[in-house]
């Protein structure tokens, strides 16, 4: 009986993301490279062959390219929408070999966009894809014409809730998910207003979520490795506007001012009452905000 009630609720999931993903009007598609295949979900606007300028929206560490279908439906900047699947997340190339950490996934991100003829991308980046956006940033800036960063990691300088709480047990709650109510927890510290997800659905993601728990862990190891991005800070150049949940739990909203302060181009909107992934908790407030901004630049 478990059995069915799980392979009913994979059902569900697997038909709820992919009729979110309608309503965004984006489609699946994937690019084999070197390193091996990404998958990624484009909007109806973003042709193959005829690709030079794109918005490309990067995951966070342990999430995937879904992160983004809610954001998606509100986003109205004109820009083409490229949701890749980072390497070891979602349905793209991932294992244990692999190393994960920011210049790795950089290098990756490259290639892909080369791949897809992306001459002027513009980032939009969460948590550890804020990381790798700023990196690519400071590095190409002639690929690189703007960047939203959302409760980026990279830049750290007050600890957060979530640190305080993995400093004193020792425990990380955001990668120790054993069942639904740990996976529901973690939701909790990630956000501060989940969106409501039935049950049946809840523990279909903790499923999966613990089938990668040691790949998440082996993620988590790499990106330490590299992760402080502040020596790259003053080497962007593109016009950057920094989004920060005020009630962030993993990454402390006094990171948004050190970035403005020392981002040459750049403004700051705190959301209240809002989490780190406020893509998903506000989705519409996001995308106006990040509508906006893309509008002025791409006039």
């Amino acid at each position: 009986m478990s059995t069915l009630f799980n392979s009913i609720g994979d059902f569900l999931l697997e038909k709820a993301l992919a009729a979110e993903s309608r309503r965004a009007g984006l489609a699946r598609d994937s690019l084999q490279l070197s390193f091996g295949d990404v998958e990624f979900l484009r909007s109806g606007n973003s042709k193959p062959g005829d690709l030079s300028e794109a918005l490309i929206l990067l995951h966070g560490a342990a999430a995937d390219k879904t992160s983004w279908l809610r954001f998606a439906q509100h986003f109205k900047g004109g820009l083409p929408l490229i949701i890749p699947d980072l390497p070891g997340h979602g349905k793209s190339v991932s294992g244990i070999e692999l190393d994960y950490g920011i210049q790795s996934q950089v290098a990756r991100l490259k290639e892909f966009l080369a791949a897809l003829g992306i001459k002027r991308a513009h980032l939009i980046g969460n948590s550890m894809g804020g990381a790798i956006a700023i990196h690519l940033a400071a590095i190409s800036p002639a690929l690189v014409s703007s960047l939203v960063l959302i409760d980026t990691a990279g830049a750290d300088v007050t600890p957060s809730w979530l640190r305080q709480q993995v400093e004193k047990t020792g425990i990380n709650p955001m990668l120790e998910v054993r069942d639904a109510s740990d996976y529901r927890a973690m939701m909790r510290i990630g956000m501060e207003a989940p969106p409501y997800i039935p049950g049946i659905m809840v523990s279909a993601l903790a499923r999966e979520f613990v089938k990668r728990n040691v790949l998440n862990r082996k993620i988590a190891e790499d990106i330490a490795q590299d992760l402080d991005q502040t020596e790259h800070l003053p080497k962007i150049t593109a016009p950057t506007l920094i989004l920060w949940g005020e009630m962030d739990k993993v990454l402390h909203p006094d990171n948004a001012e050190f970035l403005h302060q020392r981002i040459a181009k750049s403004r700051k909107i705190v959301m209240e009452k809002v989490g780190h992934v406020p893509m998903v908790e506000a989705p519409k407030e996001v995308a106006l905000a990040c509508s906006d901004f893309f509008r002025d630049l791409v006039k």
